[in-house]
Formats: C-alpha cells, structure tokens, sequence
C-alpha cells in the first residue's frame, strides 16, 4: 500500500484546512511534508507506481478545498533553499516568495520587489505567473527545473511556460510540477530597493485584509479591476454563511469563522452572477478549485 511505502510521516485524513490561506477544506486521504525537491519526486514516483492520484500543495494560497477534501495523496511541498549567485537566485519551489524578494532586495537585485509581503510559494507564483505593480514572474524567470510526466526532472526555459496574465502551461494541466526556478534580477542601488518595496507592503498592509482569505479571487478583466466591479455592484462586506468579502478589498474572500467551500462558492458565484448583470462581464476565476465540490455541477 502507498502509505506504507511512504513511512511514518504520511498522515490519513488529513484536513486541508490546516494546509490553506482560507482555513477551508476537507481531508486528504493521505498526505505527506517534503523538505527536500528530492523528497518531492520521490513521494510522486511512489503515488504513481501504486496507481494512486497525487497533486502537490505548496502554500496552499489562491486554492479552494472542497469540504469532501481530496482523494489520493497530497504532496505539500516545503523544500526552500535559496541559492544567489551574483544578479542570479535559484530557489526550490517551496520557499516563501515574499522571503526571496526580499533577500533580493537587501542584495540590492531588483526584479521581485513588486512581491513584498505577498502570501504563497515560489512554486505557486511559477504556475500562476503572480505579479503585481507592473512586475510578474514570467518578465523574471530564466528557466525551471519541471518533473515531467514521464518521471524525468527537466530544466525548461521561460518560453516554455508559455506565459500569460496570470497563467502558464503548468496551470492548463498535463501533471507536470515545477521543482526549482531560476530568476534574473538586476543590480540596483539596494536603498531605493528597499524604499519601493516598504512602500509596496504598505499599501498592501492598508488596502489587503487580514486573517483566512483566499487572496485574489478573481482575475483581473481588460482594462478594468475585478475587486473595482464587486464594489461597485454594491457587494462589499457580502456575506454567504462565514464567507465574506472584504470590506477593504472586493476581490477578496475571506473566512470570518466557520465558513465552508460550498459558502465560498456560492459567494463567488453570487459576485459573478451580480457583475455579470450589471456591467456585462464575465469574471474568471484566478484561484484553483480542488476536490469535488459544487462547482463540478456546472464547469467554473
């Protein structure tokens, strides 16, 4: 059996909620922590070998758990070294992005100050192409090193990510998971570094909530701003149950206590159906739906 193979660190029904930004989510049958990339391709290896599905959780940022958890194994991903050699930083995919960015900064290597005090993992920020302030990962990344479906652990270029706004090809699916990315900054006076990126955690100390959220929920459409349109529509402060949005920031879900995936589904679908009336614009989901939740009955 899997959990046999994977030894006494794999946990059995494990509640994702202690695994989310949104303290939201049923259990995983089976979960295993890896510190190391090695550790990461290992667990996979063994989940394939026993036919059992996998998907590996790094900060569990920008992700709703269904309440009936996730089948198979979870793999979250904590293997963080960092490594700087002069403007270049290469990073396990499990290390905190905020903490690169500013180790970055204090380098005096410009690139990821846009990153400062922003949840979720280097991995995460990969396959979403996070970015914010006219900055984003794909403007960054030289090369990843990708474990392919196959098994084998390849270092792939930018190009082939395939980029776009708040997308890559890893997110369109195909099994594959980003292992270590490698990032090229560029030399700047590190004051005027450090200056930008205190004012940006400022301003997303004023204008992001605290506590459980999911982050940005939706993407941002053309020329507009999703969490401009919720507050617009009159949907600041709109409670489903214990979700709530923001009442600082529209495009923000938040866990008030309690709150339950089917809760923070029917709250986005009440933001999309609301906007959607009102200014004739489809929003497109910019988190990640794991499990089988409500959302499976009719495609997100």
């Amino acid at each position: 059996m899997l959990a046999e193979a994977l030894g006494p660190r794999v946990r059995r029904d494990e509640p994702l909620a202690s695994h989310t930004c949104l303290r939201v989510g049923g259990p995983a049958d089976l979960l295993i922590v890896c510190e190391s990339a090695g550790e990461v391709i290992w667990a996979v290896e063994l989940a394939q070998r026993h036919g059992i599905d996998w998907r590996v959780l790094g900060g569990g940022c920008n992700v709703l758990v269904a309440d009936s958890g996730v089948r198979g194994l979870v793999i979250v991903n904590r293997a963080a070294r960092v490594e700087f050699d002069g403007p270049v930083a290469r990073a396990e995919t499990g290390a905190l992005l905020a903490a690169l960015a500013g180790e970055a900064v204090r380098r005096g290597l410009a690139g990821l100050e846009w990153a400062a005090g922003l949840p979720g993992t280097v991995g995460g920020a990969v396959v979403g192409n996070a970015g914010a302030f006219e900055g984003d990962i794909a403007a960054i990344l030289h090369s990843a090193t990708v474990l392919e479906p196959s098994g084998e652990a390849v270092a792939r270029s930018n190009e082939w990510f395939e980029f776009e706004y708040r997308l890559s090809r890893i997110k369109r699916g195909g099994g594959y998971v980003v292992l270590a990315a490698t990032f090229e900054l560029e030399p700047q006076d590190s004051e005027s570094l450090a200056a930008r990126a205190d004012e940006i955690l400022e301003w997303r100390r004023t204008r992001h909530p605290a506590g459980a959220t999911v982050g940005s929920t939706f993407k941002n459409p053309p020329d507009s701003h999703a969490g401009y349109l919720i507050e617009q529509a009159g949907l600041r402060g709109y409670r489903v149950g214990g979700a709530q949005i923001s009442e600082l920031h529209g495009n923000f879900f938040m866990n008030t206590g309690g709150a339950t995936a089917a809760d923070v589904w029917a709250l986005i679908q009440h933001a999309r159906a609301t906007v959607g009336q009102q200014f004739g614009m489809q929003l497109e989901l910019e988190i990640e739906l794991l499990g089988e939740g409500p959302w499976r009955q009719k495609s997100a």
